[in-house]
Order: structure tokens, then sequence, then C-alpha cells
């Protein structure tokens, strides 16, 4: 019975110091932001705290355990990623959608890497890059062409196709090629309705997202280069 009040204690002092921990954050975000109170924005606040607390549950729990428990994690993603569109000055589904998609996205992949399941880092790896390519798609305001829009959407799934052979050398230290086959269709596509759309900023949008498709091949190098010393 001992330890079993041991263990009640310990995980009722983790929950104390992390709602304190958590409304403390919150409370200072108020007083540096010149916080305007409104509904929505209580909405936004009270989703983040609750958020906050699963993270630093996290946090507690790995430095009091010297292991991780990764689902703590996920309520941390996804109520803090429905507060923050809350926070914003115009409220828009769009902000949602972002927001949500791409922390489900984050979630999906690190239980996937984590329990090395490929079937969670496919579906995360396309959310993180089909919430993006949606959002600036249809929330820029200055691509009113159609085909501009439809080219930065599928920019950003080529993205997502991508991230799965990057995220994939977490799991196996063979390349996993296939996903850049519908990736390096989906970006050639994306860059040919852009360019037919906006032809005079189509060089500074390939050369955009080139530099990110660059930036995504070098953290796959170094991940190889980590399997190698392994």
């Amino acid at each position: 019975m001992n330890w079993i009040k041991r263990i009640s204690i310990n995980v009722v002092f983790q929950i104390f110091l992390s709602v304190l921990l958590a409304t403390l954050t919150s409370f200072l975000y108020l007083i540096i932001s010149e916080f305007e109170p409104t509904t929505f924005s209580f909405l936004g606040i009270s989703f983040i705290t609750f958020g906050l607390i699963w993270g630093f549950l996290f946090i507690i729990n790995y430095f009091l355990k010297q292991k991780p428990v990764v689902w703590l994690l996920f309520p941390f993603f996804i109520f803090t990623s429905i507060g923050m569109p809350f926070l914003l000055q115009e409220i828009n589904l769009l902000d949602f959608f972002l927001f949500i998609g791409v922390d489900i996205g984050i979630c999906l992949l690190i239980a996937g890497i984590y329990w090395k399941l490929l079937g969670l880092i496919i579906p995360g790896a396309l959310l993180v890059g089909i919430a993006p390519g949606l959002y600036f798609a249809w929330e820029n305001t200055n691509a009113n062409n159609p085909l501009e829009q439809i080219g930065i959407m599928l920019v950003g799934f080529a993205f997502g196709w991508g991230l799965i052979t990057v995220t994939s050398r977490t799991l196996t230290r063979k390349i996993v090629w296939w996903p850049l086959i519908p990736g390096g269709i989906l970006a050639v596509m994306g860059w040919g309705l852009y360019t037919a759309g906006n032809p005079e900023s189509a060089i500074g949008f390939i050369g955009n997202t080139g530099s990110v498709g660059l930036i995504i091949f070098g953290i796959y190098i170094l991940l190889m280069r980590r399997s190698f010393h392994q």
C-alpha cells in the first residue's frame, strides 16, 4: 500500500506543478501581449493553457523518469493548435485547418517514429504538407488566379510526399523511393500551373520552394549519416 500512496502523491504533485506552470505561462502572455478580453480570446487562452498542462506533464515526467511519455505530447499539440487561431485578429476557417492539420500530422509522425510504424508516418507526413499547401493557396489574397492557387496547393502536397522519404529513414536504412514518384509529379505540375497563372513571379516561387526542398534533402542526408554511424 505504501508504494501506491507514493505513486499517487507523485502523480498529484506532477499535475499540480503542471497546472501552476501552465497558468503562470498564460498569465505572463496576457501581461506581455496587452491582452484585450474577448470571448474568442478567452477560448484561445483556455485551450492553450489546457494544452500547456500536458506539455509540462511531459517535461516533468521526462526529468523524473528519464523516459519520454510520448502520448502526453498529443493533447499538448492538439489543444494548443485549437487555441492559437482564436488569438488571431481575424478568425478564419483556414487558420484552424492549418494549425490543427499540421499539429495532428506532427503527432502522427512522432507516434510513427517512436513506435516504428510506417502506417502512422505516411498520413502524418501528408498532413504536414497538405495543410500548409491549402492554407497558402487559398488564404493568399494576392493569388487571384486559380492556376496559381492550384499550383501552390500541389507543391505543398509534394512536400508531404517527400517528407515520407525523409522520416522513413528513422525506421529503415533502405531508401524509400516510392513517395518521390507522386511527390515529383505533383511538384512539376504545381510549378507548371503556377508559371501559367503568374509567369512574372514564377522564378521566385520555384527558387523558394526549391530551397525548402534542399533543406529537406539536407535533413535526409544527416539522418543517413547518423544511420551509417550506428
